[in-house]
């Protein structure tokens, strides 16, 4: 698996899909999107897009993120892209800074199973494991 962190809009899934070698089209048809996309579409996807907006999810649904994360892994995606939600101010709100705990613990799963893992900013990679 590849994991690809950064902020938002910092063109985590044009890399994504660059590392694919796949047109847009062919992509988007093998992507999910944790913003939009059922947690089940996390296990049958080659390409997770928004994986922390999934997390999100999981923890308001009074699920438990690691099980989550542990189910993913299992499936085998490809490639997850991850917002990076730790950098910034703490939130005031306890949930804020459960999301923000439960986003960063899964991140650090993720990378702890990748082959490689890049960080985008400003629409540049840099790999920093692998």
């Amino acid at each position: 698996m590849i994991l690809i962190i950064g902020g938002a809009c910092q063109g985590k899934k044009r890399f994504a899909q660059e590392l694919s070698g796949m047109d847009e089209p062919a992509f988007s048809s093998n992507m999910a999107d944790g913003a939009d996309d059922c947690p089940e579409d996390a296990w049958k996807k080659r390409f997770l897009i928004g994986f922390h907006q999934w997390i999100r999810r999981t923890l308001e649904e009074g699920k438990d993120p690691k099980e989550f994360v542990r189910q993913v892994l299992k499936a085998g995606p490809e490639i997850v892209t991850m917002d990076e939600v730790g950098c910034g101010i703490v939130p005031i709100e306890r949930a804020e800074r459960d999301y923000r705990e439960a986003a960063g613990r899964a991140g650090q799963m993720l990378a702890g199973h990748a082959r490689q893992v890049y960080r985008v900013v400003c629409g540049i990679p840099v790999k920093i494991k692998g």
